[in-house]
């Protein structure tokens, strides 16, 4: 068996099917994509379980014994908006639309093995909150703020604090695969070919390879840094632009780099986001 060892919502199950399939040829014809996009059907199929030489699981998170060989899926601070919406979304198929936390919050994450921590993390930043069954919803701007500095200060980060439990014994053979490749069509071919090389084994995954297409197509949040980054550099440029409506998370990021870069806080009580960059600008007082 060859481990897998992956962060909650960084693909270590769509990892695995690939590895089975075009590195140890085994036969996959099932449909890997649940409703929400994640590869979670193979739970459901006997067969494929059995037979398996790559296993995904969170080891070092969940304390799990790992074989002598592991693949480690690792990301950056550049892929954590991205990310972290994806997180909530598929991570145990939480399904939750960040967009529409503020309605229902205390009940959307609290019944979720993976995010119900956050119930008290909000209570304790905002104890005016005081979210329960009976009271249960937040306000946007307050979960916009507590997302924002998870953004200003990457290295503190939930998600990243969990890649940081990612490592293991000098005694163990280990590769890393990037998150990144997983959006890149020849830099995931490339990262695949890189394991089997590892491994001593062939590789039959070409580029034309449409389990992949479907893939990406359920990928939502993969162009939500370049949306917010363009407004960020219009920002810097003092350059006005009409702003798209953004999702609670692009508003939290944006809001997290801004106020890192110039050192002046973004609004708190801020119900409606910014229409314009011309607002922001002189919200920052940039001349």
């Amino acid at each position: 068996m060859i481990s897998i060892d992956f962060v909650p919502g960084t693909h270590g199950h769509f990892l695995e099917l690939m590895c089975n399939k075009y590195i140890t040829g085994q036969d996959i014809d099932f449909d890997p994509f649940n409703s929400l996009g994640a590869s979670h059907t193979k739970f459901n199929n006997e067969q494929y379980n059995k037979n398996k030489l790559f296993k995904a699981e969170h080891y070092s998170i969940d304390n799990k014994e790992l074989s002598r060989k592991v693949i480690r899926i690792v990301f950056d601070f550049d892929d954590l908006l991205p990310l972290t919406a994806g997180t909530f979304l598929r991570a145990g198929d939480s399904n939750i639309e960040l967009n529409e936390l503020e309605d229902d919050t205390y009940n959307k994450l609290f019944n979720s093995k993976y995010f119900s921590y956050i119930i008290d993390s909000l209570n304790t930043a905002y104890p005016e909150l005081n979210l329960s069954e009976t009271n249960p919803h937040c306000p946007r701007y307050v979960l916009r703020e507590f997302f924002k500095f998870g953004f200003m200060h990457p290295e503190q980060n939930g998600l990243v604090l969990e890649l940081k439990k990612l490592t293991y014994p000098l005694t163990t053979n280990s590769i890393d695969f990037s998150y990144k490749n997983f959006y890149n069509k020849r830099l995931f071919v490339n990262g695949i070919n890189q394991i089997a090389e590892w491994l001593g084994k062939s590789c039959t995954l070409e580029e034309n390879n449409s389990v992949w297409e479907k893939f990406v197509n359920f990928q939502k949040f993969k162009s939500y840094k370049l949306v917010c980054d363009e407004i960020i550099s219009c920002v810097n440029n003092k350059k006005s632009v009409f702003i798209p409506k953004l999702s609670l998370l692009q508003e939290s990021y944006i809001n997290g780099v801004l106020e890192k870069q110039f050192g002046v806080e973004m609004p708190f009580v801020q119900p409606n986001y910014f229409t314009s960059t011309a607002e922001i600008i002189k919200h920052l007082c940039l001349k």
